[in-house]
């Protein structure tokens, strides 16, 4: 039986790629498209396989999606496919294809620019609605006036690295601090004066901790440090480091200094945050009791 052949005459006007090809993708007849639009030579294409004018990603997804789907449904209709030219240069098209009665495969490839644009488009309207995403996020986890870590950011840290701790047994420690009289602050100098007095407490705390520490605002002059795999003996060490850091901080001929309380989880003891929180409040308002500008520590096992 004579193989179907598509009659050039009838579709060589079409904005489109035309072509047929065998069973075993052999290409049997093209329209001048290929011609015009591609740079192929009719002679180049005919009796040739026609993964001559796929790139390689479309040459796998044909073999594994197209071609089975065309043979187990009869068409595969509208799928996003890459032609090349003779020179390399890539050409997305809409395809569809068809099986004839003859078994032969019928293709016809669409003009793919526009289509094409909208999936850069709906890509770059992704990563931006990601992007703001991630930055909303970021932003419900962010003290506003400081730019440090807020409570709910301090929940989600504080969880990983206690579980960390627990697996590892290794200790955590937890400063509390807030200012001397900040009241006072605020009622002498006025509240532009007392921001920028927490913005300068924040930027102290930020260039003392380490890295590793988590460093947030609790809210008003309250602050929350941290501290991963830090026993009693490094935290106090830090605790006073953060004493003397804050004696340098000159705010509109303000001084300030802050209590601290520190609350220390040994090596084998297990702890959530809200307790550490309140082992640390307590030793706060003792370090207050005691006169101010100073910590005070408790551990769990003593608490």
């Amino acid at each position: 039986m004579k193989p179907w052949v598509l009659p050039l005459a009838d579709v060589d006007h079409l904005p489109c790629g035309c072509l047929i090809t065998s069973p075993d993708r052999k290409i049997l007849s093209i329209n001048q498209y290929f011609s015009e639009v591609l740079n192929w030579h009719p002679k180049t294409l005919t009796g040739h396989n026609m993964n001559l004018v796929l790139n390689k990603a479309t040459q796998l997804f044909c073999e594994s999606y197209v071609i089975p789907t065309v043979y187990r449904e009869g068409q595969c209709l509208e799928v996003l496919v890459t032609l090349t030219s003779p020179d390399g240069a890539s050409h997305p098209k809409v395809a569809s294809v068809r099986k004839t009665p003859d078994g032969n495969l019928a293709w016809v490839f669409l003009p793919a620019e526009n289509r094409d644009r909208l999936f850069k488009e709906l890509e770059a309207a992704r990563i931006a609605i990601q992007e703001q995403s991630e930055q909303l996020e970021m932003l419900a986890r962010t003290d506003e006036l400081t730019g440090l870590a807020n409570r709910r950011d301090l929940e989600i840290c504080a969880k990983r690295i206690l579980l960390d701790a627990d697996r590892c047994a290794m200790p955590v420690s937890l400063v509390m601090l807030d200012i001397d009289r900040f009241k006072v602050v605020n009622d002498t100098y006025g509240h532009d004066i007392g921001d920028q007095v927490i913005r300068a407490l924040a930027d102290v705390l930020k260039s003392t901790c380490r890295e590793s520490d988590i460093v947030a605002r609790l809210g008003g002059d309250e602050f929350v440090c941290l501290f991963n795999n830090t026993d009693a003996s490094e935290a106090i060490v830090l605790c006073n480091r953060i004493h003397e850091a804050v004696a340098g901080i000159m705010v509109n001929e303000c001084r300030v200094t802050v209590s601290i309380g520190l609350a220390v989880k040994p090596h084998d003891r297990q702890m959530a945050l809200p307790d550490m929180l309140q082992l640390a409040d307590q030793c706060l308002y003792v370090a207050k009791e005691n006169g101010r500008n100073a910590s005070h520590m408790m551990t769990a096992n003593a608490a």
